[in-house]
This record gives C-alpha cells, structure tokens and sequence, in this order.
C-alpha cells in the first residue's frame, strides 16, 4: 500500500535532537507563526521527518490551506501515539486533508525521554484527568485564536494516542462529535456516563492492521458488545498492511469524518443554521 513516508519512523521513538539543529522561529523547517507555540499551515514542505524542540505550550496547531476567517472549520484533535509528541499533527494533517480541518496536536501526559521531546500516554485517573483539561484548554485557546464550529470537534488518534482518544470521548460524549481510532484498543472502565451514552450514539471508527497483534476476533468481539451495550454509531475497517498509519487510513478518516460527523452530524447545529421547513409552492 502507498505509506505516508517510508523513512518516517513512525514505530520508533524519538531521540533527542542534534544540537545543530537551529530552532529558531524564523529557521523552522515547517514555517512558525508564533513564538509561544506552533502554528503550521498546509503550504508548508513535508521533505523531511523532524524532531522539533518542545515549545512552552504542550499543543501545536495545523491550519488548512487557504485559511478563511469568516468559515467555522470543524476542529480534528490529534492524539500521537507513544514515544512522540504533539507535532505528529504536522505530518498527520496533510495526507487527512489540506484544506477541510484545522488540526490541534495534543502531547502525552507522561514524559519518554529525559530532554522532554517525546511523550506516552499513561492511562491512571490523574493522567487521564489531566489530559481531559488539557484537550478542552487547547480548544478553547484554538477557539480564540481561529474559527473553529463548536459542535463539531473530532478526536483521532494513532495506537495508544487512539485509546486516549476514546477514553476523552467516552467521558464527554456531549462535548464531541465523533471519535476515530487508528490501532488503539477500546479502554475499559470508561462507561460510567452509560446513559448518556446510549442516548448520544457517539459516532465511532475503528481502523485495525490485520496484521496487528492486538487484532483478533475475540478482541473486536468483546469491544464490539461493549460499543452495542452504548448505542455507538460504530464503524469497523480492516487493513492489509503491517500497522494503520497509512494514507489509505487518512484518506478513509477523512471520508468518514465527512460522511458522518459533517454532512450528517448528530449533534444539533444552534438555531442560526438549522433549516427550516417551507411549502411548495402551489404553481
């Protein structure tokens, strides 16, 4: 299948950066715009993998191609998986789409190497806490700073950023419009909201590598009756490659994204864009 970049070590953690490395806002491979975080747009290169200094706020921002003011983009929130940071939203983006969504980079709440560039996902009560103020934090600062519609935020992710990715969701199902893992298994003992749950049929796709380990029939079995126990909207697909991370994958996400949370979105838009029934006229 075409991979997103075959150089790209996307299984491999990161390792410090060479010291000759220059990351100066001006000298960054992928174009900053801001000082306190970083900010990429879509007309950026994509030549090379990069590990980019970590910036003093934990979030990075993907804006589409073309960006205009006075349209409210649906927001896709990016989990990386473990061993990265919030920066795989860069190299995530351009291959979901260039021009549909603006992309916020959520980084792991438990450091993976000692000079603070990479990150993992730790799944204790504190940290997922925590990482659910942070998501909602780089949301509200995105909703600020962009246009963003309010009603249709989308949470991805990739392998254990996937897993994180539905425990938020799980917990705040009113708040989120869909919900897509990329290899991350469903978490267990995140359905204290059941009936909330079952009432707001969280729309729901799953991406699994047939050739992943975690992938066996008794495994998409039981999380399949856990998701049948909650009413979701659930939607299953299969690969035949060694793991998800492939831009068939991101092309499908788009698709779905679009199929399902845009055109027809289960949560209701505010009564300025609702439509309105009207007669026919009687010529």
């Amino acid at each position: 299948m075409n991979r997103i970049n075959k150089v790209t070590p996307w299984q491999t953690e990161c390792s410090p950066l060479d010291a000759s490395i220059d990351s100066s806002p001006q000298n960054h491979p992928m174009g900053v715009q801001s000082t306190s975080d970083f900010v990429t747009d879509a007309n950026s290169a994509y030549d090379s993998f990069h590990l980019w200094p970590s910036p003093p706020q934990p979030r990075s921002y993907f804006l589409p191609l073309h960006y205009v003011e006075t349209y409210q983009y649906p927001a896709v929130v990016w989990f990386h998986h473990n061993g990265f940071n919030e920066h795989q939203i860069d190299q995530i983006m351009p291959h979901l789409s260039t021009r549909n969504y603006i992309g916020i980079g959520i980084r792991g709440n438990q450091a993976a190497d000692s000079a603070g560039h990479c990150f993992n996902w730790h799944d204790s009560p504190a940290a997922v806490d925590a990482t659910q103020e942070a998501v909602f934090e780089a949301i509200e600062e995105a909703s600020t700073r962009f246009s963003i519609h309010p009603q249709r935020v989308i949470l991805a992710g990739y392998q254990d950023g996937g897993t994180m990715a539905q425990r938020i969701a799980l917990r705040v199902p009113s708040k989120i419009s869909g919900v897509i893992s990329m290899g991350g298994i469903l978490p267990q003992g995140e359905f204290a909201l059941f009936d909330e749950l079952r009432l707001r049929k969280l729309p729901m796709l799953w991406q699994w590598s047939s050739q992943n380990p975690l992938y066996n029939d008794q495994k998409i079995r039981e999380d399949c009756q856990l998701a049948m126990s909650i009413s979701a909207d659930l939607e299953i697909r299969q690969y035949a490659d060694e793991d998800e991370m492939n831009t068939i994958t991101l092309r499908d996400a788009n698709e779905w994204i679009m199929r399902k949370v845009i055109a027809g979105s289960s949560i209701s838009d505010s009564n300025q864009w609702s439509s309105k029934s009207v007669a026919y006229s009687a010529n």
